[in-house]
């Protein structure tokens, strides 16, 4: 994507919402859909834009994450998602008819997609100093993923069945790396 000729990142939001469906965005790199997603969350957080404008962005950088992770679902694909996802769940209010607002599943894909059981996260925290490389990785992935969770905390309730699970992965984060 390149400032040129009037290109994408010059496209109003109609149109690049268009384009991400359009045959041409499967010939894009994975750098141009990241330059589209740094464009869509700068945008969605602008404040100055009405807020049904505002959740569209970050609707257009959850659309640009398939393209950036070309491989599949990774640990970076479901950061950044849940970091998007909770920002609009903070922002505008949950919402499950909303795919991008859907509280609970937020929660479930988040928990589901952290690569290792509560049990054995909370026993690898307690010597993660002396851990190959990779498994050190893989829990300060668990801690990145947890932590972007943290800004809907506020809009759980005790009666959430989710909540209990939440809190106690929750519990782990300060022993991560």
């Amino acid at each position: 994507m390149s400032h040129d000729h009037g290109g994408p990142l010059r496209t109003p939001l109609e149109g690049l919402e268009r384009l991400v469906s359009a045959r041409e965005a499967e010939a894009w790199s994975p750098e141009r859909w990241n330059q589209l997603r740094v464009l869509a969350v700068g945008r969605m957080q602008h404040r100055d834009l009405p807020d049904g404008t505002r959740i569209r962005w970050g609707r257009l950088a959850l659309a640009a994450l398939p393209g950036k992770y070309p491989e599949g679902p990774s640990q970076g694909m479901v950061i950044e998602s849940v970091r998007v996802r909770a920002y609009l769940i903070r922002e505008f209010g949950a919402d499950d008819a909303d795919p991008a607002r859907d509280l609970s599943a937020l929660l479930a894909d988040a928990t589901r997609n952290l690569g290792m059981s509560r049990e054995t996260a909370a026993r690898l925290a307690c010597e993660w100093r002396g851990l190959p490389r990779e498994q050190m990785l893989g829990l300060r992935l668990v801690k990145n993923t947890l932590s972007a969770l943290l800004p809907v905390l506020p809009l759980l309730e005790d009666g959430d069945f989710s909540l209990d699970d939440l809190r106690a992965w929750l519990e782990l984060v300060p022993r991560l790396p």
